[in-house]
């Protein structure tokens, strides 16, 4: 009797415990979750510290990109939804209606939505590369692979920037775990997760595609028939959501893909960089994101750990002994990626930042299977080229190291990068030459419009999109080319931006790199014999 007592006392209290042990608990998460979170805690303290310190002008692309978000910002001010989700073309809506988001947190300024882009798409990116490591190769594998990406030079200096492909990776990287995680489409509710993830990722950028086919094409085949229901989800699940706004972009997107897969000829001409565009089956063409990874995304050291892993999961599917549950998933995912870059056209190292998760996982994959000792050294070699990393292009707090020509390509052919100093447009914080304190300056002295009116030098620290994205956050709209100095009112600034020389009064603003920033306000001439006048200090000079 007292047996039965016993033991029917006991179910409840079993089944209880079994159940409160299935809850995630904090004190639970293993020391590689930790690790991940604290790189991850780190990585952002870095970045956020380093836009508190710049007052650089947004480099290219960096400064459109801010400009989106900032009409995305005005339009969801005003109502307009519809027009926050369509007025980005050519580039989807997502990242820019985040960093809309940022603007309503933290205004209408430079760093509020990149610090928004940073505070969401770091930890997906850390996410993604975590879970997908863990599944690959196991959790230390999951740890290693966030340190790679976040140490990766390329990956370092785009969230310093309000640009898409760094957010465009990490939903790529959470795709791919989902894809994973779908045990080849299998699991109903994972694939329906998995569709999410791309239907979102194909509204940060078009190309988004290139980096998931590959991957959900390996997890269909190894799924075989059964697989359809799964396929299927996943298919719905992301179309509903990317679908509409390629439906209503459909002449845009229309002509971006005939460009994108067109003759590289067509990209022969001025204002194209020289090797953007190698002809489709020359040697050149096939070689350049090698070059690329190696001296602008990820520098000799992590390649190298990049080529080790590549080659053993390589050999292992050889001999049909694959290093992973997931080898064939994460091979066929990295070479689909890589022929979609080298066949489309043009080129950018850019571009190839969201390949950063099979190139982590892969990196890292080796290291993992390591026995005790080597696996110690090789992890701490690994976190020593991340710190180097970021000392130097964040801060350019590291040795520069590298061997071989200078180049004026991006890829830098023949060109063999150790460390740099320096990422490929921005570096350090910039301090100097605080162009969006004297265009505000501008605008509280009646001026309504500005524009550069002289021929640009060294413009990647003057670049018109970046002038143009601070003049709209200091409230003042861009005057077309057409207008005339002489003719325009005194509510029309022009930027005179060039290197000090006898004759002109001080600049009102200096440039890091030297280069002076002069203003000369409509009606008083043109052509350097205008009247300088500085809002900042009140100094006005002749010529």
């Amino acid at each position: 009797m007292s047996t039965r007592a016993s033991t029917t006392a006991g179910r409840p209290r079993t089944v209880v415990t079994q159940r409160l042990r299935t809850r995630p608990s904090a004190s639970r998460w293993p020391a590689t979750a930790w690790g991940a979170m604290a790189t991850v805690a780190l990585f952002l303290a870095a970045t956020l510290w380093w836009l508190s310190q710049n007052r650089g002008v947004p480099v290219y692309d960096a400064g459109t990109h801010l400009s989106f978000a900032i009409d995305a910002y005005e339009a969801l001010r005003a109502g307009h939804v519809l027009s926050a989700f369509t007025d980005s073309l050519p580039y989807p809506p997502l990242v820019h209606v985040v960093g809309a988001l940022g603007a309503f947190v933290g205004g209408v300024n430079v760093t509020a939505p990149t610090i928004a882009l940073d505070l969401v798409f770091v930890p997906l990116l850390a996410l993604g590369c975590y879970q997908v490591g863990r599944l690959a190769f196991g959790p230390r594998a999951g740890v290693l692979a966030v340190l790679f990406a976040l140490g990766s030079p390329l990956i370092i200096e785009e969230f310093h920037e309000f640009m898409l492909d760094a957010p465009e990776a990490a939903l790529v990287a959470l795709a791919v775990w989902a894809i994973l995680a779908s045990e080849r489409f299998s699991r109903l509710r994972v694939c329906a997760l998995a569709g999410v993830a791309v239907g979102l990722g194909m509204l940060t950028k078009e190309t988004f595609v290139f980096f998931v086919a590959g991957a959900a094409l390996a997890a269909a085949i190894r799924g075989g028939w059964r697989a359809w229901r799964g396929i299927a989800l996943f298919a719905a699940v992301a179309l509903a959501i990317a679908l509409p706004w390629y439906v209503y972009e459909l002449s845009t997107v229309h002509s971006l893909a005939a460009e994108a897969l067109g003759s590289s000829r067509a990209f022969h001409k001025p204002g194209i960089a020289p090797g953007t565009a190698p002809p489709r089956f020359s040697s050149a063409n096939l070689a350049w994101y090698f070059w690329s990874f190696l001296n602008q995304q990820l520098y000799l050291p992590l390649l190298a750990l990049v080529a080790i892993g590549l080659v053993w999961a390589l050999v292992g599917l050889a001999r049909r002994r694959p290093v992973g549950a997931y080898a064939f998933e994460l091979v066929l995912g990295a070479f689909v990626s890589w022929v979609a870059l080298t066949e489309t056209y043009v080129h950018d190292p850019r571009y190839a930042i969201p390949i950063t998760i099979y190139l982590a996982v892969f990196a890292v994959g080796w290291i993992a299977r390591l026995p005790r000792v080597p696996q110690a050294l090789t992890t701490t070699v690994l976190a020593a080229v991340v710190v180097v990393n970021w000392l130097g292009v964040g801060f350019g707090a590291a040795p520069a190291v590298a061997s071989g020509p200078i180049t004026d390509t991006y890829e830098q052919p023949g060109r063999l990068t150790l460390f740099a100093n320096h990422g490929m447009w921005v570096g350090a914080p910039i301090r100097e030459g605080n162009v969006l304190a004297v265009l505000q300056a501008l605008r509280r002295h009646g001026v309504r419009e500005v524009r550069m009116y002289s021929i640009q030098e060294n413009e990647i620290e003057f670049s018109p999109q970046g002038i143009a994205a601070l003049a709209q956050i200091a409230g003042l709209g861009v005057a077309g080319e057409s207008v005339d100095p002489a003719q325009a009112g005194r509510d029309v600034a022009f930027l005179i931006h060039r290197l000090p020389q006898l004759g002109l009064p001080t600049p009102c603003t200096t440039l890091q790199n030297g280069m002076g920033v002069w203003v000369s306000l409509g009606g008083q001439g043109s052509d350097g014999e205008a009247s300088y006048y500085c809002p900042l200090h009140d100094e006005v000079g002749d010529s």
